[in-house]
């Protein structure tokens, strides 16, 4: 499915082939994110990434670089998150020789004048006011400050407004000349495209990106010994609520069987959680659960959005369908179900160059060994129901659990009394 290719100076090649598209998508991740910055450096990730479409020398200006993003026809964008930060293009396989010089472009030249970062710095801060306005989007924020804590895990990928108002210029060159890399970096072309053309353009355009030592990703410490409860108080429409737990880091044997241990909890329309809640009960009209890994760490969580006076009944019903998975067992048609669902859905997302680029990419970002399509498919496969019962014994714990909720409550304390297993 791909193929890996390392220069001299250690960036990294992933090309994926795809005959049956027209597009081709380069996606350029760096192994830096808000897990990544110092204390007075809390939110620059994002902040750069911003910058980066502002301007080079030879495309001096916002207005040139959007006038020929759009002048192709192409899809692009950028992302940050806690553990890396990615900018892509998504063209006609005709336009790749254009869209990877672009992005090498803008990877390794844009002008951070101080004037942009000027201009830039309300843009964040409205980006920030949105989020805050958006709790099936800002419930993630309070989850992860309170299952993490005072750790780099726990913070903002934004940062704070005090932050983005304060940073000097000099700041996001440091951050740039120490995190930017090539060993950082990740050039990840997918789509209908010649590979051996495709990894000589990366050569020519990325292999003289610096040589540095990054920073090391600072170690995870899960220091939790008792259920936490967080709430943000706020007038809403439906109270927003998140229960989880600890989980498994992306390089964890058993990290395949807690993600079909999240799909069985709460991952499509026949999922335990789904039938109890939203079919059964009627209190929910989103209900999902899921587990996400990163390097370091990972969490098993379900979502609700519902009534602020079926908060107290969402909360029941969900622990006990938590409980329930280790009481009640996965059968062997329950899990067949499962894995032939992810199996499919894998499949039908795979169609798409962005997503097998996406696929690819934050895998090797991670764990440094991205799996093929049939790498995953196997691991799957030799999922037995004890090895999920297995994974929910060692996530579904008291001292491993948190709650976080959004809406107009004052009180936790009818909560807290809830929140046990």
């Amino acid at each position: 499915m791909f193929r890996k290719t390392v220069l001299p100076n250690k960036l990294r090649i992933l090309t994926a082939p795809m005959k049956g598209t027209n597009t081709v998508t380069v996606l350029v991740l760096c192994g830096t994110g808000s897990d990544n910055e110092r204390e007075a450096e809390r939110g620059i990730s994002h902040f750069l990434e911003h910058m980066f479409f502002k301007g080079t020398k030879k495309r001096p200006s916002v207005e040139v670089v959007s006038r020929e993003l759009t002048s192709k026809g192409s899809m692009s964008n950028a992302f940050t998150g806690h553990e890396y930060t990615g900018y892509f293009i998504k063209a006609g396989r005709v336009h790749f020789d254009w869209a990877i010089e672009f992005l090498a472009d803008i990877y390794t030249n844009a002008l951070l004048k101080p004037a942009d970062i000027n201009r830039e710095r309300q843009v964040i801060i409205e980006e920030m006011h949105m989020r805050a306005d958006t709790p099936e989007s800002f419930i993630w924020e309070i989850y992860e400050s309170l299952a993490y804590g005072n750790q780099v895990a726990g913070r903002s990928i934004l940062g704070t407004e005090a932050q983005i108002r304060g940073f000097k210029p000099q700041q996001f060159r440091a951050y740039f000349a120490n995190q930017y890399a090539a060993g950082n970096t990740v050039v990840i072309i997918a789509g209908n495209v010649d590979e051996g053309h495709a990894i000589t353009k990366v050569r020519q355009l990325f292999g003289k990106i610096r040589v540095s030592k990054t920073r090391i990703l600072p170690a995870f410490r899960n220091l939790q010994k008792t259920p936490q409860l967080k709430i943000h108080e706020k007038k809403t429409d439906q109270s927003h609520l998140v229960i989880g737990f600890h989980g498994f880091a992306a390089d964890h044997k058993d990290r395949f069987a807690a993600d079909l241990l999240g799909a069985i909890l709460g991952g499509n329309l026949s999922s335990r959680m789904w039938l109890a809640i939203r079919e059964k009960l009627g209190v929910a009209y989103n209900i999902a659960s899921s587990h996400d890994s990163y390097s370091n760490r990972g969490m098993l969580v379900t979502y609700a959005g519902i009534a602020h006076t079926n908060v107290e009944k969402a909360m029941q019903a969900i622990l006990a369908e938590y409980r329930r998975i280790i009481t009640l067992p996965v059968t062997r048609d329950e899990l067949t179900r499962v894995k032939d669902y992810l199996k499919g859905t894998m499949l039908i997302g795979l169609e798409s160059s962005s997503a097998v680029a996406n696929f690819v990419g934050i895998e090797e970002v991670l764990t440094g060994k991205p799996l093929t399509v049939d790498e995953v498919f196997k691991k799957i496969d030799a999922l037995t129901p004890a090895d999920i019962t297995q994974a929910a014994s060692a996530i579904i714990r008291p001292e491993r659990m948190n709650m976080a909720l959004i809406g107009p409550f004052k009180d936790d304390r009818k909560f807290a009394k809830l929140l046990k297993l």
